[in-house]
């Protein structure tokens, strides 16, 4: 083991089949997730009260616990009712304290407030759905503020992923086309002018807190993603022309970023080979090159991203966790956005693998314990949400990012 992952000693692929004609896990495999699934679940409502009752956001707050109850609804319609409640209940909680200088997803005020108007919409409630909208639309001017850095976690993206959830779980309408053109031109502007004035070889580039960062959470990865993904919206079809101009130099600027053993660097200021999580490192660049692909039908970026994708495998159970953001689960993701990609089984068997080591939750001797065990993208409700994706793995997403 190094200090930052556990030595994999799981077997790879070798020709197992694991999905039925439904696209569905073994029944014997299904169950014992399913009830590894009830156990947690019921741990993390025994210990709920023990979250930071003033943390509102998705990230690490009541929010992100309310996501992963809505998220259940799909995976066991037959509980919907009561799940619909409890994240009703915790979004009341969050919804009374909310920042709205701050304009993210994930740890601003947009995050609750789109999460309640789609259980409220898919609760018959279209009023009070639009209420929690008018309030988000009611942010632009500050999205578009100068002082907000671009970055996904506090910046402009952050903003712009809201936009895009709204409009895929409530309707295309809800959420003027414009009010997308605008926040994803003045990210490209923000880019552009910082690429300028600091001469960088890319055509858009980055910095949060005087870093460029490179990963999915705060740096360039995770930006350029997003602005793939709205490209491929037939709304936007007029934002096409930055695929060129833009997005695939900065991803061939990226592809520049690779170290030797296959993973990447965190920043510009830093050549360190040591971090292998969604925030910072290969799994962010999965991601990205995937999208690539899909985009331009370029097999390098394929390459790169199956290449990325045996890093992951070799050095992604983390002595940090079982999380999503640095954690063995959001490492988990990427093998799931690999198999739907290839549609090789060896991917499945890798997310498998990486469910295996989750469903032996805190028997493990970890570096650190999580600073908020129980939230969505630290701590338990993370996992119990990918162990749920597992159950279904066409149709399994990384939750507030893909």
């Amino acid at each position: 083991m190094s200090d930052r992952y556990f030595k994999n000693n799981y077997s790879d692929y070798n020709g197992e089949q694991y999905l039925n004609h439904n696209n569905q896990l073994p029944s014997e495999l299904s169950s014992t997730i399913i009830r590894w699934i009830e156990h947690h679940l019921h741990k993390l409502e025994q210990n709920i009260n023990q979250t930071d009752s003033s943390d509102e956001t998705v990230y690490t707050g009541s929010a992100g616990i309310a996501l992963l109850y809505m998220h259940l609804t799909s995976v066991f319609p037959d509980r919907k009712s009561n799940y619909i409640s409890k994240a009703k209940l915790l979004l009341d909680s969050s919804l009374q304290q909310l920042d709205e200088r701050r304009i993210t997803f994930l740890c601003g005020a947009p995050g609750p407030l789109a999460i309640a108007a789609v259980i409220s919409y898919k609760s018959g409630d279209q009023e009070t759905a639009n209420k929690y909208v008018n309030r988000i639309l009611s942010m632009k001017n500050q999205a578009l503020s100068h002082s907000n850095p671009d970055e996904y976690l506090f910046g402009r993206s952050g903003y712009l992923y809201t936009l895009m959830f709204l409009r895929k779980e409530i309707g295309h309408n809800i959420i003027d086309s414009q009010h997308v053109t605008d926040i994803f031109e003045a990210i490209i502007k923000s880019g552009e002018k910082y690429a300028r004035e600091t001469r960088s070889k890319s055509p858009l580039m980055y910095k949060w807190h005087d870093s460029e960062y490179m990963g999915a959470a705060h740096g360039v990865t995770g930006i350029i993603y997003l602005l793939l993904k709205v490209t491929h919206h037939e709304s936007f079809t007029h934002l096409r022309p930055y695929i060129e101009s833009h997005l695939i130099p900065t991803i061939e600027f990226l592809k520049t970023k690779r170290l030797s053993s296959g993973n990447y660097i965190s920043s510009s200021d830093s050549k360190s080979d040591k971090l292998v999580q969604w925030c910072h490192g290969a799994p962010g660049f999965i991601y990205l090159f995937v999208r690539a692909y899909e985009v331009t039908g370029d097999s390098s970026y394929m390459e790169l991203a199956l290449s990325a994708g045996d890093v992951v495998w070799q050095r992604g159970i983390l002595t940090k966790g079982y999380g999503l953001c640095h954690g063995t689960a959001g490492n988990g993701y990427v093998f799931l956005n690999l198999y739907r990609a290839t549609n090789d089984l060896k991917w499945l068997h890798r997310a498998l693998k990486f469910s295996e080591f989750c469903l032996d939750y805190g028997k493990h001797n970890l570096s650190r314990a999580p600073d908020c065990p129980y939230s969505l993208f630290e701590g338990l409700a993370g996992t119990i949400y990918y162990m749920a994706d597992i159950l279904n793995p066409t149709h399994a997403r990384f939750p507030a990012f893909e």
